[in-house]
């Protein structure tokens, strides 16, 4: 039987989780999500390592609803625009190359209107096919 899935960014499971749903449009990790006070850093504007779990996630998942457990080897994040608490945005995440076992992925965050908070690249480490 497969793990029950309990990541702080994306379980429906995890209590203290943030509950963020993907969906999957043209191989590309979409969600719309709004952060609460509990996730400030700065008074009224999200917190940056709360940001990059919700990039790292968005762009890992990719792998993962193919079937298979990618581990992050390297991340650089790139903070353009402060992103605000209660505000609108939608984070994505493509995968951008694969090269053997690295994967090269691409992702932002952006309000409402289109504008880009923050931008993110990552390489991943395709460990193996998820166990059932």
């Amino acid at each position: 039987m497969k793990e029950a899935n309990y990541c702080f960014v994306c379980s429906k499971t995890n209590p203290k989780g943030l509950h963020i749903e993907f969906k999957y449009i043209d191989d590309i990790a979409v969600a719309t999500f709004m952060l609460a006070r509990e996730y400030e850093g700065y008074p009224g504007i999200a917190h940056g390592g709360i940001l990059a779990a919700i990039l790292d996630d968005a762009m890992g998942n990719v792998k993962y609803v193919q079937g298979y457990v990618a581990y992050t080897i390297e991340m650089y994040v790139r903070y353009i625009k402060p992103a605000y608490i209660g505000e609108e945005l939608k984070v994505r995440g493509w995968i951008e190359n694969i090269h053997h076992k690295i994967i090269s992925t691409a992702g932002d965050i952006q309000d409402k209107n289109g504008m880009i908070k923050v931008r993110a690249k990552a390489k991943y480490y395709i460990a193996g096919p998820i166990k059932n």
